[in-house]
């Protein structure tokens, strides 16, 4: 029996690192080209593996499309939940996204498909948040949370996916992103938030 369990731990090793291998190329797959280029054999082609193996780990393109939404789901909701000043998460997710074009398609992709559990308990984390800072002293009466919050992300998400179109240099897309980050600073900060409350984002502003 323990001759048995030697052998399979390397094995199952060998299977942890294919699959490893396999996800890993379908992200670079969905940064590239979105989710529509995801399929078995374009996976296992991009991770040079053979066919078998990879449809060994995931039987249909669905089944591949479902360990990606997973995976995404779960570095989703680990970024949502850290917390951040108001300004930090702007500059965070903006460059975030640039950062992470597989991240940004895969969001967008689960926005405007079928609900995604996993990942909707992220949004719904950072909707928390944001009720949170409309229910403060610091903010505008009236604020719409969950409206605001989809103004940030779904402008986040789409400039990420402009800022590399019109950049040819990485310094260029950064430099870029600063600039898309500082005016969405500046439409919270007189849309949403009171500026005499926030001094170190409207000085940040006047800079």
């Amino acid at each position: 029996m323990k001759i048995t369990a030697e052998a399979d731990r390397p094995r199952r090793a060998d299977a942890k690192e294919s699959r490893a291998t396999l996800l890993q190329a379908a992200r670079e797959l969905v940064a590239e080209r979105g989710m529509e280029a995801l399929t078995v054999v374009a996976v296992a082609q991009r991770a040079g593996l053979n066919r078998s193996t990879a449809y060994q780990h995931f039987r249909s393109r669905e089944d591949l499309i479902d360990a990606v939404r997973t995976e995404f789901g779960r570095e989703v909701r680990r970024i949502f939940s850290e917390p951040r000043q108001v300004g930090e998460q702007i500059d965070f997710f903006v460059h975030y996204f640039r950062d992470h074009p597989d991240i940004a398609r895969m969001w967008m992709f689960r926005m405007l498909s079928d609900h995604d559990e996993t990942a909707a308990r992220g949004w719904g984390d950072y909707v928390k948040a944001l009720e949170r800072l409309a229910a403060s002293a610091r903010s505008q009466d009236g604020i719409d949370a969950e409206m605001l919050g989809v103004i940030g992300m779904t402008s986040a998400l789409v400039w990420s996916l402009m800022a590399r179109n019109r950049s040819e240099t990485e310094e260029e897309a950064r430099a870029q992103s600063e600039r898309f980050a500082r005016e969405l600073k500046r439409l919270f900060l007189h849309g949403a938030l009171r500026p005499e409350a926030w001094p170190e984002l409207a000085k940040e502003l006047e800079r």
